[in-house]
């Protein structure tokens, strides 16, 4: 599996995500906003061996209301056309990401507190100012953040990135134009490795907030932020 160093990144390196304040973590991920960005260097190593299947997932509980509900009939129109294009730039998906938006019975694994969904970019949007192509995949449901595959140019491995900033076609854009200096930062050294802690934080949060049991995995997740506090 290719995946890019956050020490290789050219992008400030922080995890964007979700507070964890509910689950005892006030110290370390305090609730700042809707989101907030948390030391990367920081964060617990995942308990997962992530090998591009998704085979920790695949066995854990399925919800009703999850992230590729509602643009489902959208993302399945723009996965083929994003294959073609990303080819004739030489570049390639990564299977893992192929994959996984392909997937739909692996994504009623994933869930979001804020509401995130699936929102796949029907072909890559150049970086203003840097080498590389953007691919968004996942969107806050009210436009506070997005997600987006990161494929560079001059080498054969990807990482994620986000930024408040909307990156897409032209037909998609909704803001005036995008910044000259992009306010992307690198949150994961790989698809697979973003979508195990975007799913085991939703996960640990509504455990806390609901006072329903807690995954394994989770306990020792939040264990391995509190010994590094």
């Amino acid at each position: 599996m290719n995946l890019m160093r956050s020490t290789e990144s050219t992008f400030p390196c922080y995890w964007w995500g979700i507070g964890l304040e509910v689950a005892g973590l006030k110290d370390v991920r305090p609730d700042l906003s809707t989101y907030a960005r948390y030391a990367f260097d920081r964060l617990p190593q995942l308990p997962f061996d992530l090998r591009g299947d998704f085979a920790w997932l695949s066995s854990q509980r399925t919800y009703a209301a999850h992230i590729g509900l509602e643009r489902a009939a959208k993302n399945a129109c723009a996965l083929p056309s994003l294959r073609t294009e990303v080819v004739q730039l030489g570049l390639a998906l990564p299977r893992s990401f192929d994959d996984f938006i392909s997937n739909t019975l692996l994504q009623e694994h994933v869930r979001s507190n804020t509401d995130c969904y699936l929102d796949l970019c029907s072909r890559p949007v150049p970086i203003p100012g840097h080498d590389g192509y953007l691919i968004r995949f996942l969107s806050d449901s009210q436009g506070c953040l997005f997600w987006y595959l990161y494929l560079p140019t001059a080498r054969a491995d990807h990482a994620v990135l986000s930024a408040p900033t909307f990156y897409g076609t032209d037909e998609e854009l909704w803001q005036d134009e995008a910044p000259e200096e992009p306010e992307l930062v690198f949150c994961a050294e790989s698809f697979e490795s973003f979508m195990c802690r975007f799913w085991l934080e939703n996960e640990v949060w509504f455990a806390s907030y609901e006072g329903t049991p807690m995954l394994p995995e989770g306990a020792r997740y939040v264990d391995q932020y509190h010994r590094a506090a």
